[in-house]
């Protein structure tokens, strides 16, 4: 192995150090977004009115903790929590998709997009013990890199990610793009294993972008957001959602 893919190996992997089971995302807003374009696999235009069938979205939130989240069931890792802090959006259980409290989040075409064929919403209070021990420890995750790409196009066209976490990087520091590898193994690990596709950009392109537009000759457009979505553009372009990542601590 060349110096040069293990100096990148071992800068995704201190990103990764202390790495427990948690997720925290930027605000509501982009929890929000990453709840509804997870909801069914593949593109996220399957997801933003080409396909999915589950009209009832949940939006669970733990009062003990104050976090609205979501839970990643692995086969081979546990459970992964991606959450945000706050208090809950609202006070009722169930939430209409016109709930004019969606506005202060979404702009008026990704609300059009992201909740077509999503009726309902529902906020039920629940605390997820899976991850925690009740000497308040967590259930520690080991990361490994599955492959590392060396181009922007490389790691878009292979791992065709729905959703692309970003861990931002300092100032003359890449940011660190990855995906989950959900691939299942014939033998399951003694550790808790979570594989990752991941790819260092130096030149951080995501920066205050929301999705990435790829097209049939594999070039990449950033966008800051979907403002309109052609026909064309449903079949001959797929897009992925950039997650940027707040933390990876567990909630106090």
């Amino acid at each position: 192995m060349s110096d040069d893919l293990k100096e990148k190996i071992n800068s995704v992997f201190e990103r990764f150090k202390n790495f427990s089971n948690f997720i925290e995302l930027e605000n509501f807003r982009a929890f929000l977004l990453f709840t509804v374009n997870s909801q069914a696999p593949a593109n996220i235009l399957a997801q933003i009115g080409l396909g999915g069938s589950k009209d009832v979205i949940n939006l669970p939130y733990n009062p003990s903790l104050k976090i609205h989240y979501q839970k990643i069931n692995l086969i081979t890792a546990g459970s992964l929590i991606i959450y945000t802090k706050g208090d809950p959006i609202s006070q009722d259980f169930l939430i209409e998709k016109d709930d004019p409290l969606f506005k202060e989040y979404l702009n008026p075409n990704e609300i059009d997009l992201a909740f077509r064929g999503k009726e309902k919403f529902l906020i039920p209070k629940v605390s997820d013990c899976s991850t925690m021990d009740l000497d308040g420890g967590v259930k520690k995750i080991h990361v490994e890199i599955d492959d590392l790409f060396h181009s922007f196009e490389s790691f878009m066209a292979i791992t065709e990610p729905n959703i692309v976490f970003v861990l931002d990087g300092k100032q003359n520091e890449p940011d660190l793009l990855f995906a989950f590898n959900m691939m299942p193994e014939l033998k399951i690990p003694d550790k808790n294993t979570l594989k990752i596709d991941a790819y260092l950009d130096a030149e951080q392109k995501t920066k205050g972008m929301t999705y990435i537009k790829r097209e049939e000759d594999y070039s990449l457009e950033f966008l800051k957001d979907i403002k309109e979505v052609s026909h064309a553009d449903l079949y001959k372009s797929a897009f992925s959602l950039i997650i940027h990542v707040k933390s990876l601590k567990k909630p106090i």
